[in-house]
């Protein structure tokens, strides 16, 4: 979508390995914030886009982005009574969406962009299973094993 450039910071190496592949700087080592603040000379990111819904990685999303940045929220979480740093956000002036994927909205712009060959999400596919198998691709999804990344579940199959 036009970022020059593309960190990604996840806890499975085989996931920042992929990223890799599509071209994203992986942040290694045992404190992303630090590393992300090296990696961009100590200002952090411009936008930070949070994607799994933990608290730590929220949290994370928060601290590692740049002062007047953007975090957008769009993993699912589950803490009914996070503990958002109001005081830092507004110290660090930030500015902070949160929802979740609006298709109605969205999909027409994703299609475009696929026919376009402007974005592959295929690439992110690692398994394909018939629908009737659906239990055990949840399964598999939960288990985070096998190089798991999405799954297609086919009616057709």
């Amino acid at each position: 979508m036009g970022a020059a450039r593309v960190l990604g910071a996840d806890l499975v190496a085989e996931r920042r390995a992929f990223a890799a592949t599509l071209g994203v700087e992986p942040v290694e080592g045992e404190d992303a914030r630090t590393a992300i603040r090296e990696m961009t000379a100590g200002r952090g990111p411009h936008a930070v886009i949070e994607a799994v819904g933990s608290d730590a990685t929220i949290e994370l999303a928060l601290k590692a982005v740049r002062q007047a940045g953007r975090v957008s929220v769009i993993g699912v979480s589950h803490n009914k009574a996070f503990p958002f740093h109001m005081g830092l956000a507004q110290v660090k002036e930030l500015e902070f969406a949160i929802g979740l994927c609006s298709i109605h909205y969205e999909l027409p712009a994703l299609i475009a962009l696929t026919q376009a060959r402007r974005i592959t999400p295929e690439v992110v596919v690692s398994h394909r299973y018939a629908l009737s198998e659906g239990p055990a691709a949840y399964e598999l999804f939960n288990s985070r094993a096998d190089g798991v990344r999405k799954i297609l579940l086919n009616p057709a199959r």
